[in-house]
C-alpha cells in the first residue's frame, strides 16, 4: 500500500473532552522534543510542511491527527520531555498524552516510539515505552538522525536498544535522506494487516 492522499484532520488538546472519535485505525508518534519528528512524518507523506516544524523545541502542544488515503489516521503526539518546560507545562502535556493514549487504544495500531540515534535512549524514553507496555500497545521503535552517527556508533546503540526495549520491532531512519523509508513503511502496513 502507497500512501496516496493525506491531509491534516483536526487538533485534539486537554480540553477536547467532547471530541469525536470513530473507529478508524491509528498509527500514533511519540517521541522526545527535538528529535526531528516533523520531519519525519513530512518525509514519510512526502510534503514538504504538511507536518508544521520548528527550530524551537516544545512547539507541538496538541495531537495532531492527519488522515491517510481517506482511512486511516497518523496522530502527531507531542514531545513528552524538553528541558526548559516547567513542571506545570509538562504535567499538562503528560495530561494530554496519557488521555489521548487511553481514549484510544482499542484502535492504535502501532505506537511510533522515536529515539535520537545521536544519544542513548534517556529515563523519560523508557518511562514511554514502560507505559506504553502496561497499555498493552504494540510499538516501533525508530532510530532516528541515523545520518548524523558514524556506522560503527550506530551499531552500538542499536544493540544496547534492542536490550533495552525488549526486542521491539527497531528500524533506524534519516528524517533528511530518507534512508529505509520503504522498510518502515512496509513495517506499518504489515503491522496494520496483523490487526485486520
Amino acid at each position: 500500500m502507497k500512501i496516496k492522499k493525506v491531509e491534516f484532520y483536526k487538533s485534539v488538546d486537554i480540553e477536547s473532552k467532547k471530541v469525536f472519535f470513530d473507529n478508524r485505525k491509528e498509527f500514533i508518534f511519540i517521541w522526545r522534543s527535538n528529535v526531528w519528528k516533523s520531519s519525519l512524518m513530512n518525509s514519510i507523506f512526502e510534503k514538504k510542511d504538511l507536518v508544521k516544524t520548528s527550530s524551537s523545541p516544545w512547539k507541538t502542544k496538541t495531537a495532531n491527527i492527519f488522515l491517510v488515503n481517506n482511512k486511516l489516521y497518523f496522530t502527531d503526539l507531542p514531545g513528552y520531555w524538553y528541558a526548559k518546560m516547567s513542571k506545570e507545562q509538562r504535567a499538562k502535556l503528560d495530561a494530554l498524552i496519557s488521555w489521548y493514549i487511553e481514549e484510544q487504544k482499542e484502535n492504535i495500531v502501532r505506537a511510533i516510539l522515536l529515539i535520537d540515534s545521536k544519544i542513548w535512549p534517556t529515563s523519560d524514553d523508557l518511562d514511554m515505552f514502560k507505559y506504553l507496555m502496561e497499555l498493552a500497545i504494540p510499538m516501533i521503535i525508530v532510530l532516528n538522525k541515523v545520518d548524523k552517527v558514524k556506522a560503527w556508533e550506530l551499531k552500538k546503540i542499536k544493540q544496547k536498544v534492542k536490550e533495552l526495549f525488549f526486542w521491539q520491532k527497531i528500524i533506524t531512519y534519516s528524517s533528511k535522506t530518507w534512508k529505509q523509508k520503504k522498510e518502515f513503511l512496509s513495517l506499518l502496513w504489515e503491522s496494520l494487516e496483523e490487526e485486520n
